[in-house]
């Protein structure tokens, strides 16, 4: 929780750590201050096109008759609870909390929220921004580092010990498939 505020607490013309503003070095620093975080676990999900077309009936994401209708935020919502249950969260004692980053507006983060709970019905989630929960600046900027590491082809993520890290998306797919064949 702590580097996206340690990456930028010197940097005068950035109050909140965005990916896309960081320097190459601020960068380096903000993956460095992570290696740092032994017990943390981190996880993500990647799509693509050429994933999505890869669906049946995938053209239906197209068009304005599809279920669900919002295929991007049921997607991600999907995604957030495939993490938290790759990432044995359903097997404690008690229930995961989760906060996540608040979408465009109230109804589509309520969206997000609710595919989340069809996943992991058990979980706590909580819709946040980025200044009310001390992680999600934090999370950003990892997706950040992650989404530049499949575009661009850098290595972010060689920071971070693997044993640490939960890749998912299958299942999700999967699922949002399912949502779509089964119209």
């Amino acid at each position: 929780m702590r580097c996206a505020k340690q990456t930028v607490r010197d940097v005068a013309d950035i109050p909140e750590a965005k990916w896309n503003d960081l320097t190459d070095v601020q960068k380096r620093r903000f993956y460095e201050c992570f290696t740092e975080q032994e017990s943390v676990e981190y996880g993500y999900a990647c799509f693509n096109r050429e994933m999505l077309h890869s669906m049946e009936e995938y053209h239906l994401l197209y068009q304005d008759v599809c279920f669900p209708p919002d295929w991007d935020l049921a997607l991600t919502g999907y995604a957030y609870g495939e993490i938290l249950y790759e990432m044995d969260a359903t097997d404690n004692q008690r229930p995961p909390v989760f906060d996540f980053d608040r979408v465009a507006s109230n109804s589509q983060s309520v969206s997000v929220k609710e595919h989340v709970e069809e996943y992991v019905p058990v979980a706590d989630i909580f819709i946040k921004g980025s200044r009310q929960s001390p992680g999600i600046q934090a999370a950003d900027c990892l997706a950040g580092g992650i989404a530049e590491d499949k575009r661009r082809g850098t290595d972010w993520l060689e920071y971070l010990n693997t044993e640490n890290i939960t890749e998912v998306g299958y299942h999700s797919l999967t699922k949002l498939e399912t949502d779509l064949v089964g119209q």
